[in-house]
């Protein structure tokens, strides 16, 4: 099982995405590193992956999933955050895939290409900001 920290970071009802290069729209996360809490590898990977700085909020949950991998199935556990931004500027770390961040408005959230178990996250972090 792989552990993993990631962030919903939300500006005005609009949250942080990065886009793939095969275009589907994920959050900002990703493995614990050694000596490393989830709250900070949260906090280092928004910051990796899309070039903000944040702080978290508040812990909105874990949501667990499979993915193929290597021609093998794995699990992946990973604690969310509600985070919001305090400095930096969104960039995509092109090294990891990704080629483009943005802040999407909530009303566009359906029509992307996203994990359903993301995309649950998202609404769950704007229920929590009503």
């Amino acid at each position: 099982m792989i552990i993993s920290a990631g962030g919903v970071v939300l500006k005005e009802r609009k949250v942080l995405l990065l886009r793939t290069r095969r275009g589907r729209w994920v959050l900002p996360k990703g493995h614990v590193e050694a000596e490393e809490s989830l709250r900070q590898a949260a906090i280092r990977e928004v910051l990796e992956e899309a070039g903000v700085e944040a702080r978290i909020r508040r812990r909105l949950g874990w949501k667990y999933f499979q993915f193929h991998a290597q021609g093998e199935i794995r699990s992946k556990r990973v604690l969310w955050f509600l985070m919001e931004q305090i400095g930096g500027r969104p960039r995509p770390l092109r090294s990891e895939g990704f080629v483009e961040v943005a802040y999407m408005p909530e009303d566009q959230l359906e029509n992307l290409n996203m994990h359903s178990s993301e995309l649950s996250i998202v609404r769950k972090a704007l229920r929590q900001e009503a």
